[in-house]
């Protein structure tokens, strides 16, 4: 099994853990706090919260910052090159408000930390309507 592989199978097992406003693990994450306990748990150390965020991500990240950040430590890729296991990054009015896991190509399908949908959990799921994707990201340890 590739890394990419693994990085997909390790996200999907967290399908049903609760939507917590913060948080990285099992008991509660939101959508950021999600893909890092996903990277934690396959070795990979990346920072995509908030330069004030702690080891535990127990604060949110402020406003614009989400996407300073993925900068920083993921790959921008394009749009046209998403493979399973890399990152789409949402805006939701206006700001980089979103991110989740590409589980499979035809269809489209992600895996997200969702509030928008009642019972607030981790779920798999097509692109919600009026969702466009504003950007995609690889996590450079994915193909090495």
């Amino acid at each position: 099994m590739t890394q990419r592989e693994e990085f997909v199978r390790i996200a999907l097992t967290w399908e049903g853990v609760p939507w917590r406003e913060v948080g990285c693990r099992r008991d509660g994450a939101n959508c950021i706090g999600f893909i890092v306990g996903v990277a934690r748990e396959c070795g990979f150390l990346i920072d995509i919260a908030s330069k004030e965020a702690d080891a535990n991500f127990t604060r949110p990240p402020t406003k614009g910052l989400m996407l300073e950040r993925a900068k920083e430590d993921l790959d921008v890729i394009g749009r046209r090159d998403i493979l399973p296991g890399d990152l789409l990054l949402f805006r939701l009015s206006n700001e980089p408000a979103h991110i989740a896991i590409v589980t499979q190509l035809k269809p489209l399908m992600i895996i997200h930390s969702d509030s928008s949908e009642q019972p607030r959990r981790v779920r798999c799921s097509t692109l919600p309507h009026g969702w466009i994707p504003t950007m995609a990201f690889r996590i450079r340890e994915l193909d090495e």
